[in-house]
């Protein structure tokens, strides 16, 4: 079986690390080659894409995608790909020997498996990062939050029902959110598989709590979002109880906040309802991917 995997990027280095490390995936009975969209105005990629080709053993495939939206990255790679299956980690991530293979293993029966991506904090970090570990991706909930930096998808059922990435979402975030709720809406079978796992370095840019409270505002809104295009008739209710969630989370927070790190939990998850009430009423999606320290 030959599988696609998918990175997309925007003027990134870690690039060259992220397809190293799927040239020494170690797998058994399947193929797999490499395709790297590059979402810059301009080609700046094609370069360490072609020295790359030089070095790694795994066929890599370079598509010029621009427009600084990673959806349309992500659709491009949906477009480009021939084979049934395509996995998708980030240009700042690597993956584990057994990434795929774990991804593989779970794929009976599903449309889209996802995986752990784990957050690697620099050892100079507060001691709050690690201890909260705002960063990582992993499901904790419903099984359809899904996210793109670790994910195994069936191209074929996706092709079949026209599933896109949505472009307004592209550079907002939440993108991946919204098309992952859409692959289960239609019928798709969603599964997760935390024994795969890829990592990802955080940078200072992000190692704040602003950082934090921006990305979590956001990820509410994306959840207000979702109300309106698949629940409006509980968005209502929802805009009461997610203010009332608000509250709560801030006076746990404030409770919390000469005792521990978890202060920032609470304050996190109080961002998260505050953003559900503001896209609810009407206010704009904060804009994540205006430049590539952000994305």
């Amino acid at each position: 079986m030959k599988v696609t995997v998918c990175i997309c990027t925007f003027r990134r280095e870690s690039l060259r690390e992220a397809i190293a490390s799927v040239c020494e995936q170690r797998l058994e009975n399947h193929d797999i080659m490499i395709l790297v969209i590059d979402n810059d105005d301009t080609p700046s990629a094609e370069k360490l894409v072609e020295g790359m080709q030089r070095k790694c053993p795994v066929p890599i495939r370079y598509k010029h995608a621009p427009g600084r939206n990673i959806a349309i990255a992500r659709n491009a790679a949906l477009d480009t790909a021939e084979t049934r299956w395509l996995a998708f980690i980030d240009d700042d991530e690597t993956a584990e020997p057994n990434w795929l293979a774990r991804l593989l293993d779970k794929r009976e029966g599903a449309v889209a498996v996802i995986g752990l991506s784990q957050a690697i904090y620099p050892s100079g970090a507060p001691k709050w990062l690690p201890e909260c570990d705002f960063h990582s991706n992993r499901i904790t909930g419903r099984v359809e939050n899904g996210y793109t930096s670790n994910a195994l998808l069936d191209g074929d059922f996706l092709r079949r029902l026209g599933i896109r990435f949505d472009l307004s979402l592209g550079r907002t975030g939440g993108e991946d959110t919204v098309f992952f709720r859409e692959i289960h809406e239609a019928g798709g079978n969603i599964v997760y598989a935390p024994g795969s796992v890829v990592r990802e370095p955080v940078p200072d840019t992000r190692a704040s709590m602003r950082w934090v409270l921006k990305r979590k505002f956001r990820s509410g809104q994306t959840h207000g979002l979702m109300l309106l295009r698949f629940d409006r008739a509980s968005a209502a209710r929802q805009s009461i109880l997610a203010s009332a969630k608000t509250l709560i989370c801030l006076s746990a927070a404030t409770l919390l906040l000469p005792l521990s790190a978890h202060w920032r939990s609470w304050f996190a998850r109080a961002a998260l309802h505050a953003g559900v009430v503001a896209y609810l009423a009407g206010s704009p999606v904060v804009e994540e991917y205006r430049s590539p320290s952000s994305s």
